[in-house]
């Protein structure tokens, strides 16, 4: 059954508990909370079933969120480990990675399972870690850290097994993961970056520091600039006008990055400057939505790239589905909101 809002307020109560009295020697179970929020919109549902969900999945998620904060920030990069005389294990992982872009980094989307050892290594550092200890928290009555498995269990030997490929979200927690993933994140990176500013002392009230880890770096994304001109027949995605080289325009997160960090090259799309400013952070109404998913059924440039198409489809899905329940209004070039009509849902159904 879909979750009841008394449900949800409960799964929330209990997400901001663990935030405020959990233990944290590291960030990884800042981490793995968002991680595991975004595969329940990448591959769950609104049901309230449970989900079998993939931990390799959940590696992916876990090295996109690194892997900005793995560069140096001043003199190095920032610790994310409370023994400081030792850097966290995911960020050694990544620093030997960094000479490409995350962006253009096709292992977080493509890999060879058993040759991957940046995604395996990460699997296991997620198994032998957060993932057993993420549902500890603190008892008000007796002041012991106790369990309460609310969203998946372990038992037996799948909590000791660091070849556990799988863990199964509890009824109504990938569901709950999906409606409430605005405020769930809000609140872990809130916690996340509160935490490296005390593990960090020379920080101070440095106001450029949630936008280095969490924020987006649209450098990278210039390169593709061309091939997306190319595609769309050197036109702005929005406004069909003529774009006089691929520099003309900039490219745009078609699904917005304040609605949904995703880079995939299926998100992106060439657009002018004056209609990329204007649609901002907005949600595009239908008419585009069509033409988006058009777009994609028919590109050579992500089928070469991405083995599951599915995955922006079912982000699209879900940022359509959370704008509808809002009454959200729908932006449609040129500078004008409309409603948002429901052909969006048989549109993102794939």
């Amino acid at each position: 059954m879909v979750p009841s809002s008394e449900f949800q307020l409960q799964f929330l109560q209990k997400v901001q508990l663990l935030l405020d009295s959990g233990k944290f020697t590291s960030t990884y179970k800042f981490a793995l909370l968002i991680a595991l929020t975004n595969v329940a919109v990448e591959k769950g549902d609104d049901s309230g079933a449970a989900l079998e969900v993939n931990l390799d999945d959940v590696a992916r998620e876990f090295l996109s969120l690194y892997w900005s904060q793995a560069r140096p920030y001043g003199k190095a990069p920032l610790i994310q480990n409370a023994e400081r005389e030792h850097q966290a294990r995911i960020i050694t992982l990544l620093i030997p990675e960094l000479g490409a872009s995350q962006s253009a980094h096709l292992r977080l989307r493509q890999y060879e399972q058993q040759r991957d050892g940046l995604l395996n290594a990460t699997r296991r550092l997620i198994v032998k870690f957060p993932l057993k200890h993420l549902q500890h928290f603190e008892s008000v009555d007796d002041q012991k850290y106790s369990k309460d498995q609310f969203l998946y269990k372990l038992v037996g030997a799948d909590a000791s097994s660091l070849q556990l490929q799988t863990i199964t979200l509890k009824p109504g927690v990938a569901a709950c993961l999906r409606s409430l993933r605005g405020v769930i994140v809000a609140l872990v990176q809130a916690r996340w970056a509160r935490w490296v500013r005390e593990k960090n002392p020379s920080l101070g009230k440095d106001r450029n520091l949630e936008a280095f880890m969490f924020g987006q770096d649209r450098q990278p994304l210039t390169h593709l600039a061309p091939r997306l001109y190319e595609m769309q027949n050197g036109r702005c995605f929005y406004t069909d006008k003529k774009l006089d080289a691929p520099k003309a325009g900039e490219v745009d997160h078609f699904i917005a990055w304040a609605r949904y960090a995703c880079n995939d090259p299926m998100n992106l799309v060439l657009a002018s400057r004056k209609a990329n400013n204007d649609k901002s952070d907005h949600i595009a109404s239908t008419r585009h939505l069509k033409e988006w998913v058009k777009r994609n059924a028919i590109s050579s440039c992500d089928s070469s790239k991405n083995p599951d198409p599915q995955s922006i489809l079912s982000i699209a899905r879900w940022a359509y589905a959370h704008a509808a329940s809002m009454n959200t209004p729908a932006w449609d070039a040129p500078k004008k909101l409309v409603k948002l009509d429901g052909s969006w849902a048989k549109l993102c159904a794939g």
